[in-house]
């Protein structure tokens, strides 16, 4: 068995153009599977509920597709040793588009919230496909370059792809949907763009994927990082959710004023994540677990016992630093330890741990957030991300006295 672990060890056949292209938009299908509709919500509503069980089922639109990628990640991953790679992201892709786009002609709430759920599902599928492509055609330098421009890409065209949502959703509630039509860009990117690598994988699974499929994954999945990612996840969102109502209680902004302050955060998270792959040429991936973990504890502890805004801006911003290596590091950590047929099944699980931690995280510090305020729940992530920085400072000096991994990266075979 074939393992690729951080040093780069291993076969590095690069990317083909479609591949590029699923790698650098499947992100931005999952950023957008969360977002595009949430300016019309409300005139769908005052559109299509009649009773209170509609006005339930149109606040599910959004509900629903977080669950559907929590499901739709590992069974992406299971399914492409039976399909292969490209079927597998040609089929999601189209899906995506179809059932992404009935919004502009489903007048039915319960079938509207059906093709939500599918949409999620091929979006948290295609996601955990453009990342076991990266790490499985590429060495591990290529590797944390694109996890990072995979993070990138999606934060900058979140950026656009909201105003414009809300630009259509002034024109009809129904436009913003025509938007998940992007969907077919990655379709007629690997339609029409097939490596030999790509041509083979279809072809059948190799003795050695046959021999794996056969092994219980038990045995060889790194599960803790599972954990790892939902507490990853808990970091990231908590802090998108709820600094909005310590920015409205402490200082009164609007929401314009409160989208703005948002909107530079993230080009701040963005350009950070674009810097990733230069990083992990100087730094492990212990050393910059250990950055992001201190600069989001820091951040927060910022803003947890700040009594001015400009002193909270300054937490936020500290925060975005270390919060946009998180999800790159993970999935490329991940990467390292698993043998090519491992890969896909492996992110579809950790990343649905990811997915699960916002509707599971807000349902444990809810009650607290509304008996002590927004300032709780970052004093919370600013301890639970100390507390697993101390316990990476503990692994590192570990790994140390055993000779393994220090903070600088080991030698790295640079491929395509």
């Amino acid at each position: 068995m074939n393992v690729q672990g951080d040093s780069g060890v291993g076969p590095a056949p690069g990317l083909s153009f479609g591949e590029k292209v699923v790698v650098l938009v499947g992100g931005i299908l999952a950023a957008m599977a969360l977002t595009v509709i949430n300016p019309v919500l409300p005139d769908i509503e005052k559109e299509l509920a009649r009773t209170a069980t509609d006005a339930m089922l149109v606040k599910q639109l959004f509900g629903a597709v977080t669950l559907a990628m929590v499901a739709g990640a590992p069974i992406g991953g299971f399914l492409v040793a039976r399909l292969g790679m490209r079927r597998l992201i040609l089929g999601a892709s189209l899906i995506y588009a179809i059932a992404g786009t009935a919004g502009l002609y489903l007048d039915s709430l319960p079938m509207l919230l059906l093709s939500r759920m599918f949409m999620g599902a091929s979006a948290a599928c295609i996601q955990v496909m453009s990342l076991t492509l990266v790490n499985t055609r590429l060495d591990a330098e290529g590797r944390a370059r694109w996890m990072g421009l995979h993070v990138s890409t999606a934060i900058f065209c979140s950026l656009l792809i909201f105003p414009l949502a809300g630009v259509l959703g002034d024109m009809s509630w129904r436009l913003p949907f025509l938007l998940y039509g992007f969907g077919l860009v990655v379709f007629a990117a690997l339609l029409f763009s097939r490596s030999d690598e790509e041509a083979q994988a279809d072809q059948g699974g190799s003795a050695e994927q046959v021999e794996e499929d056969e092994t219980s994954i038990w045995t060889w999945m790194p599960w803790h990082y599972v954990l790892l990612s939902l507490f990853v996840g808990a970091i990231t969102f908590l802090p998108t959710i709820y600094l909005p109502y310590q920015f409205k209680e402490q200082a009164g902004l609007s929401p314009s004023g409160i989208a703005i302050i948002l909107m530079g955060t993230a080009l701040v998270s963005g350009i950070m994540a674009m810097l990733y792959g230069k990083a992990r040429r100087r730094f492990s991936v212990h050393a910059v677990f250990l950055f992001s973990f201190g600069a989001a504890a820091a951040g927060m502890a910022i803003v947890a016992f700040a009594n001015s805004l400009p002193a909270v801006l300054l937490g936020f911003v500290v925060y975005s630093l270390g919060n946009s290596w998180f999800v790159p590091n993970v999935m490329t950590s991940l990467g390292g330890k698993l043998a090519n047929h491992q890969q896909a099944r492996a992110a579809g699980i950790v990343k649905a741990g990811h997915f699960l931690s916002t509707p599971l995280c807000v349902v444990i510090v809810e009650p607290y957030a509304r008996q002590f305020g927004p300032v709780s729940v970052m004093l919370m992530v600013s301890v639970a991300a100390f507390a697993i920085f101390l316990l990476m400072v503990f692994r590192t000096l570990q790994l140390g006295r055993r000779g393994g991994p220090q903070l600088a990266p080991q030698p790295q075979t640079i491929g395509h």
